[in-house]
Parts: C-alpha cells; sequence; structure tokens
C-alpha cells in the first residue's frame, strides 16, 4: 500500500482545489490558503491535509484525511485534530472557525464506519461529535467529469460502476478522459497515480494495455517511483550480497575446524537471511569446539525465527 498511499497524497498535491470543490461543492469562488501543521501543538500528528479556504463570506479549515488501511482508532484521532487546529487557532487569536472535516475511502476492505461520540454527563459537560465521509466507489463518474475535476480523474475506475459497463469501458473512459487534460506532465502524472492505484481491482494486463511506458516519462511522480525503485534493489542487491557472503565465511570457519559439513547444517544456514542472526552465529561459530553445539545453535536460531 506504500506506493498507492503515495499517489493519493500526490494526487491531492497536484490538484487540490478539485478535492475542495468536492467536498464544498456549492461555492463558485474560494482562495484556499494550505497551513503549516507543523505549527499546530507538538503531538506526534500524522494529519494530512489541512487547509483555509475563503469563499468571500466566511473563512474557514479543511482537513482532509485519505484512508488506505483500516484503523479502530480513526474516529478518535479526528477529534483529536480537531481539537489541535483550535488550539492552534485559539493560541494564535484566530478564534475557532468552522472545520469541515473529511474522511476519503478509496477501497471497500478499507472501511471504517465511524463511531458518534455522543457522550453526556450534564449539560455542562456535553460532546456531539462527527465527521464526513467519502467513498470513492459511491462517487458517479459521470459528475466528476462534467464538473472537470481534474484531480479525481486518476481515480474514475475505482468509481460507481454502471450496469452496463465492463472493465475495459472504464479504463478506456479514464485514459480518454485524462487525455483531455492539455497540461503535459500533470496528465503524465494523473496516468501514473490511475495506473497504480488500479491495479488493486484491475488486471495489470489491462491496464498495460492503455498506459504505455512512454506515456508517462514526463510524470515527476513516475520518474520518482523509478528512482525509488532504483535504490530498493541496489540496497537489497547489497543486503543479498553481505548475507551471502557471511553465510560464505561461517561455512569456511565450519570447514576449517571440523573438515566435514553435515547437509542439514548447510542447508540450515542457507535458509537464514537475517543479517543479525547470521552475525550472532558467526561470532559463536568461533567459540564452539564441536560441530553438534554448532548444530543445535543453528536450529535454535531456526525455530526461533
Amino acid at each position: 500500500m506504500a506506493k498507492i498511499d503515495l499517489s493519493i497524497k500526490r494526487l491531492m498535491q497536484l490538484r487540490l482545489q478539485d478535492w475542495i470543490k468536492l467536498i464544498v461543492p456549492n461555492v463558485k469562488k474560494m482562495e484556499i490558503v494550505e497551513m503549516d501543521k507543523e505549527k499546530l501543538p507538538k503531538v506526534k500528528s500524522s494529519m494530512d491535509k489541512l487547509v483555509w479556504i475563503d469563499d468571500g463570506k466566511e473563512r474557514k479549515i479543511i482537513n482532509i484525511e485519505p484512508q488506505g488501511y483500516k484503523d479502530a482508532a480513526f474516529s478518535a484521532r479526528m477529534l483529536r485534530y480537531r481539537a489541535d487546529i483550535w488550539e492552534y487557532t485559539l493560541t494564535n487569536g484566530l478564534g475557532n472557525p468552522s472545520i469541515i472535516q473529511t474522511a476519503v475511502y478509496f477501497f471497500k476492505k478499507d472501511i471504517q464506519e465511524q463511531l458518534a461520540f455522543n457522550d453526556v454527563f450534564d449539560e455542562n459537560c456535553l460532546i456531539q461529535y462527527k465527521y464526513s465521509m467519502i467513498k470513492i466507489w459511491n462517487l458517479s463518474k459521470s459528475f466528476i467529469i462534467k464538473n472537470k475535476l481534474i484531480g479525481l480523474y486518476p481515480l474514475l475506475p475505482l468509481m460507481k460502476k454502471e450496469p452496463t459497463e465492463t472493465d475495459e469501458d472504464i479504463i478506456e473512459l479514464t485514459i480518454d478522459t485524462i487525455n483531455e487534460v492539455e497540461n503535459e506532465p500533470l496528465r503524465a502524472d494523473l496516468l501514473s497515480v490511475m495506473s497504480i492505484i488500479s491495479l488493486e481491482e484491475y488486471a495489470s494486463e489491462l491496464i498495460k494495455k492503455y498506459v504505455r511506458r512512454e506515456m508517462l516519462m514526463k510524470s515527476t511522480l513516475y520518474q520518482e517511483w523509478v528512482e525509488e525503485e532504483r535504490k530498493e534493489a541496489a540496497a537489497k542487491a547489497i543486503k543479498d550480497t553481505t548475507i551471502n557472503q557471511m553465510k560464505k565465511v561461517i561455512l569456511e570457519l565450519l570447514i576449517t575446524k571440523f573438515d566435514y559439513i553435515p547437509q542439514n547444517i548447510w542447508e540450515n544456514l542457507n535458509s537464514i537471511n537475517d543479517e543479525k542472526t547470521l552475525e550472532i552465529l558467526f561470532r559463536k561459530t568461533i567459540k564452539i569446539e564441536f560441530i553438534e553445539d554448532f548444530e543445535k545453535l543453528l536450529e535454535k536460531n531456526i525455530n526461533n525465527d
């Protein structure tokens, strides 16, 4: 889910205004100013998107939280976010503005129905709290396209499926819609996000049929993914080399000490791919006097894993 989470966050960065229009649909014109979450109360926070909007009548705050996993405590966390925001605004002489909090769910498997907090002790102690929820699979593709909410185009494959639509119809519609975006780098970014998110519910062969590599080359997001995958591959190669080298050193040390190594020891040692475990085995191999002691040590570490 890491790449999907990155895609969703990047999607909001690309076209934040479209998400605001989805949440506050009736505002004709508004000023949007992102807030610095680092200036909020210094409690560790995973708050995602926080912005001021001014529609000419009222200045309010919007807090958007995309959710890509189940979280039983999410409702309580949303309540804490609201309190953190008000603590900041009150401390800085900004009053207690209206806050629109919205949780966005992309896949049904991740839905965490919110807890409605209704805690009453007496008339002086009352909590009633809820936030809004957007379930992408309930959105209408035609509504998003008609209103040109470009920032949500990559999510069209996740939206409500009409009875007569096939998977291929949906992907083709999405590609055609994104291809109407004139800004080429933005178009490439939208295609990149779509190709990653859609893999959760559509066959990779279908996505590859419509999204070719050359279509993504001007996407900064795609380039970031490629670079990240290169780094991960390089790190894995280094780690694999280190692990294999450690196994080789241990085996050479055992052969030097005992001349003969039983087949089960070879096999058990080769099954270990944890660097710390191999370091422990190496240090203890130096001290052991009998091959049987190493065999017991090896079995103990395998069982602990």
